[in-house]
């Protein structure tokens, strides 16, 4: 289906904007103190989110938490930063598969919301974006001149949670997993279109469109950061 790769590019695009962007900014945070701590008010929203994310598909799938710390930075020998974990018992791999990516989820929905709350565009403009209503809503009405103070927050809050989506390297160990189910899944979708089971097919290719939806406004605002930071490190060069 060409909603599921197209779903495959934006979390490739999401990752690797994501990823680039979080180096950029441990590479000017350790420069001085004063980075450090606005860098770890950048990420602070997105950290708690992307951990809470792993404490709530821990409650979801009834796994035993025996330590939930949404934010707590430290640094390792091998140049590693560790900003928030959660500790959990071991389970199976489609469980700890869902417990490991459960960020992917949930920051994209987070930039949703604020994008919701703070700015003229409704949910299903949102979900549906076209140009010509975001140069009305966004940029003809005069809401960023008018409303700094929420521009000002939407930005904070929307880049923090893009940031905050990415993986970390401990989640990234049940990817496995996650193909595994996509084959699987692939495999019985080719026999159910054998049967002709027309209702189900339309049903999954639907839900895949809305989920391509939802992350098209979080890998927009992941490239949109990914740009400015690359630009400005070739400033400071």
């Amino acid at each position: 289906m060409i909603s599921v790769l197209i779903l495959a590019l934006e979390l490739v695009v999401l990752y690797g904007c994501g990823s680039y962007a979080m180096s950029r900014l441990v590479t000017w945070s350790f420069r001085s103190s004063l980075e450090k701590v606005i860098f770890y008010l950048l990420v602070l929203p997105g950290v708690v989110l992307h951990e809470s994310a792993h404490y709530l598909a821990c409650l979801l799938t009834g796994t035993r938490v025996g330590r939930f710390v949404p934010f707590s930075p430290k640094g390792f020998p091998d140049g590693r930063l560790r900003l928030g974990y959660v500790r959990h018992e071991e389970r199976s791999a489609p469980i700890a598969a869902l417990i490991g990516l459960a960020p992917i989820v949930l920051n994209p929905i987070g930039i949703l919301v604020v994008t919701v709350l703070l700015t003229p565009l409704s949910l299903a403009e949102v979900l549906h974006p076209q140009s010509e209503i975001f140069e009305e809503r966004i940029l003809q009405s005069g809401f960023l001149m008018g409303n700094p103070e929420a521009v000002i927050v939407w930005v904070y809050l929307a880049f923090s949670f893009a940031l905050g989506s990415v993986p970390s390297r401990e989640d990234l160990s049940s990817l496995p997993a996650v193909i595994l189910l996509f084959a699987v899944g692939a495999l019985i979708l080719s026999f159910l279109r054998e049967g002709s089971q027309d209702a189900l097919l339309l049903a999954l290719t639907e839900l895949s469109i809305w989920v391509v939806r939802i992350y098209a406004l979080p890998v927009a605002v992941a490239i949109a950061g990914a740009l400015i930071l690359g630009l400005w490190s070739r400033r400071l060069r």
